[in-house]
């Protein structure tokens, strides 16, 4: 018997591709095989996103490619969620014949709403601001991947200027950490050693609710899990850093010395027009209250360029800021104006030539603090740790506890092992490695993960 297929388009955040994940993962319980978005399918998802102009682009290209497929034949499935759906649900009806489009609070009911489909009365979508809950979506593995994505948190109360995602997103929801504990333990079980934990506002876990357990308890809770080997943090907001979390962070034996941080903009006049809590003052002081009980962290930086008002003289502001900070890299994004926030109705709009302009400054700005990481890590001789992923010009790779990717020599088969490693030398775009120890027993779990070479 032929398998029914199913392909997916993500677009836009980790949260997003978790969604996909899980998604996915019911439909390969019912047996479908997953194939590539260009192939052939019965069902095409585009999961959408609408953080810039581009990923909008993307995302309505992605739609018309599945129509198309499904004018070829009427049998296949066509189903849009996501957030550039969330905020364009009429427009994507026009594109053609859409089956069904979900709301960001319902990606954990697409299976059972497509069996249902002809019961359905029209498409089934709500307004993602009267969400009040947490949708509850998990998977039992991630495809192609040695570490899992753990989404704990949904939503933003924060209405940065320049930001459409609460508008797509809703207020912020916690997961119940019972659920979060049983996922983790389930895919240690089948696996996995490393885990992200991640959310569209991550600090603001448990905040909206009565009781007080919060971001750190529940990674506390997490570092107790039996073979749970590395916990890493998707972004937080430099504001929630709170005396609790420094704590863990500062006791905890399991989490990676890599931290990314939003600073969007670094000068203060921005910032307060941008409508973020914080000063460059504070901000700077927070990151270096990080490395003092974080010895050789890694941190990252979201940063914008090209901010309604952000003159020359305030870029020059950003650009000293930064080239004065202690950071690894930066994710360097260029503003593009999203309908219905602040800032596209702010006048003094920065033309596109300047913001292309001052982006590259910043990623050459990138560059070289990278280097200038990966040279300490290689002067001090830290110790690296990570899981295995595959071959890559003949040595084994993974991305280490200190976000360096590592290249390993070494002819047995290492495919998810949690390892550790000697830094030795420079190599492609991380270190080569040699092992610090014996090597353990090897994991027998993850069979389910494809090798790859090249």
């Amino acid at each position: 018997m032929v398998k029914k297929k199913i392909a997916a388009a993500t677009f836009g955040c980790k949260v997003n591709q978790y969604e996909t994940s899980c998604i996915l993962d019911g439909f390969i319980s019912s047996d479908y095989e997953v194939t590539d978005f260009n192939e052939s399918a019965n069902i095409y998802i585009i999961n959408t996103c609408t953080v810039t102009n581009r990923t909008d682009y993307k995302s309505r290209n992605a739609i018309r490619k599945a129509i198309k497929e499904k004018e070829k034949n009427p049998d296949v499935k066509v189903v849009v969620t996501g957030c550039y759906s969330q905020r364009n649900y009429e427009e994507i009806k026009k594109l053609g014949n859409v089956d069904l489009i979900i709301d960001n609070n319902q990606k954990g009911k697409i299976f059972k709403n497509l069996q249902d489909l002809e019961h359905l009365e029209g498409l089934h979508f709500e307004e993602i601001s009267t969400a009040a809950a947490f949708e509850e979506i998990s998977f039992n593995s991630m495809l192609d991947r040695t570490r899992a994505f753990i989404k704990i948190q949904d939503g933003c109360d924060f209405y940065c200027s320049f930001c459409a995602v609460p508008f797509a997103r809703g207020h912020s929801r916690s997961r119940k950490k019972e659920n979060v504990i049983s996922q983790i333990e389930k895919l240690v079980k089948n696996g996995y050693k490393e885990f992200v934990i991640g959310g569209i506002n991550l600090g603001l876990y448990g905040r909206e609710k009565p009781g007080k357990y919060f971001l750190s308890d529940l990674l506390y809770d997490i570092e107790k899990i039996q073979g749970v080997e590395l916990i890493r943090l998707s972004s937080i907001e430099p504001q929630l850093f709170t005396d609790d979390l420094m704590q863990f962070l500062k006791s905890s034996k399991k989490i990676c010395p890599h931290l990314h941080i939003p600073l969007q903009v670094g000068c203060d006049e921005l910032l307060k027009k941008m409508n973020r809590k914080y000063s460059i003052t504070e901000f700077s002081e927070k990151i270096e209250k990080l490395h003092r009980i974080i010895p050789n962290l890694a941190i990252g930086l979201d940063v914008i360029a090209g901010l309604p008002g952000e003159t020359d003289e305030l870029f020059s502001e950003t650009e000293k800021f930064l080239s004065e900070l202690d950071f690894t890299y930066l994710h360097v994004f260029s503003y593009s104006k999203r309908p219905g926030t602040k800032a596209a109705k702010m006048k003094d709009q920065v033309n596109g030539k300047n913001i292309r302009n001052r982006s590259n400054r910043l990623l050459r700005l990138s560059e070289k603090k990278t280097g200038k990481y990966l040279e300490k890590i290689l002067n001090r001789n830290v110790a690296l740790s990570g899981v295995i992923e595959n071959r890559v010009n003949g040595y084994w790779t993974a991305l280490s506890d200190h976000y360096l990717r590592i290249y390993l020599k070494n002819n047995e088969d290492l495919k998810g092992r949690y390892l550790e490693f000697k830094p030795v030398k420079k190599k492609f775009d991380g270190i080569e490695v040699v092992l610090r120890n014996s090597l353990p027993k090897p994991s027998p779990n993850f069979s389910h993960i494809k090798d790859s070479e090249g």
